[in-house]
């Protein structure tokens, strides 16, 4: 499998912080995700985007991890590499949204990806509220990232990749509202996702 931002992040963190420990590690690392990419070799190709890009990734650095420092650290850690991504992409997105009147789009570029790569065909479970008129409302019933997390033992992990869509999204130009009061990951029923324009 191709090197995703996870497995490059978890090696350059072998490599920086524990070189008498990093090929050790990232034999470890490939070992488990290899593993786990075996476990989950039936799922949808659109399931398989998320678990091979980000999912099985971050479970098997978390993992991991753990051999050389505390849980907490480990999450702290890998919560760092899914950080650092979403703030580039914030940072690009924004810049993009200088163009007049190009944040116009946004909710509704929500609604479409929310249909292609974040439907039940990937494990998702959207329930749409309101899309159209500059307002993409969704609830997401059901969700790969904290199912997968859940099942794995470490349901603690799905919050590094709620918080990334809130760095992500959050701010992102004066005329954009980017709003969620509930996650899967952090124990509500529910994510209640909103993205609207401001008239």
């Amino acid at each position: 499998m191709k090197e995703t931002y996870l497995s490059r992040d978890f090696r350059e963190t072998a490599a920086q912080r524990f070189p008498a420990q990093a090929k050790d590690l990232n034999a470890a690392f490939d070992a488990r995700l290899n593993a786990l990419l075996a476990e989950n070799a039936g799922a949808s190709k659109e399931k398989q985007y998320h678990l091979k890009r980000q999912i099985l990734p971050g479970i098997a650095a978390y993992e991991t991890l753990q051999r050389v420092m505390p849980k907490e650290e480990a999450l702290q850690t890998v919560h760092s590499y899914v950080e650092r991504l979403a703030r580039t992409s914030h940072k690009q997105l924004a810049a993009l949204l200088h163009i007049p009147g190009l944040y116009r789009l946004v909710p509704g570029v929500f609604v479409k990806s929310t249909r292609s790569v974040f439907g039940p065909a990937a494990g998702f479970a959207p329930k749409e509220l309101q899309t159209g008129n500059g307002i993409w409302r969704v609830d997401m019933m059901e969700c790969p990232y904290h199912d997968t997390c859940t099942g794995y033992g470490c349901p603690e992990l799905c919050r590094c990749f709620c918080d990334s869509d809130d760095i992500s999204y959050a701010g992102l130009h004066p005329k954009l509202i980017w709003e969620r009061s509930m996650t899967l990951g952090r124990g509500n029923d529910r994510c209640d996702f909103c993205m609207k324009t401001i008239k």
